[in-house]
């Protein structure tokens, strides 16, 4: 009695061993005993939009890079359509999805550099790295004044600088 071999056909995200993932249409081939999983992920222009969080962009298409708040007008590149043979073995699970699902998760799972075209005018203020702070942050609620400024005299904190100072 011949064994049944089923086959998978539609749009799915493959994770892979090695925290990599493979996203697109799915279907088996076969190789004589081998069978492999063919991912064709489609390919998406150019594109700008507006970032709706904080994100990490190349600055107007130069070298420098840094963090751009949310609201700011950034362009993702092009990306090619690709197709990716991919073994059994190497495959940690296989989430099958609709379309919308699958070219969403191409979108924003394949890391592509953001370059800047227009920063977001807003009092928001930009994002720090870890163990930076803001001059705001060392400002008096009251006054406004940072330490070494030192107090207004009508701050109520301004008597408190006089007992220190004394």
């Amino acid at each position: 009695m011949e064994a049944q071999q089923n086959n998978f056909e539609g749009w799915a995200v493959i994770e892979l061993f090695g925290h990599a993932k493979a996203i697109g249409f799915v279907t088996t081939q076969a190789f004589g005993q081998a069978v492999l999983f063919r991912v064709d992920t489609p390919g998406l222009p150019e594109r700008d939009f507006v970032l709706t969080k904080p994100a990490y962009t190349r600055q107007n298409g130069d070298e420098s890079s840094g963090w751009t708040p949310a609201g700011s007008k950034v362009r993702r590149a092009a990306v090619a359509a690709s197709t990716r043979l991919v073994g059994p073995g190497a495959i940690y699970s296989i989430v099958p999805c609709t379309n919308e699902t699958a070219m969403d998760a191409i979108e924003h799972l394949i890391e592509r550099p953001l370059i800047l075209l227009e920063r977001a005018k807003s009092s928001e203020m930009p994002m720090l790295l870890p163990g930076e702070s803001h001059e705001s942050d060392r400002c008096c609620d009251e006054c406004g004044q940072t330490p070494e400024e030192g107090h207004t005299e009508d701050c109520s904190f301004a008597q408190g600088d006089d007992e220190e100072a004394g």
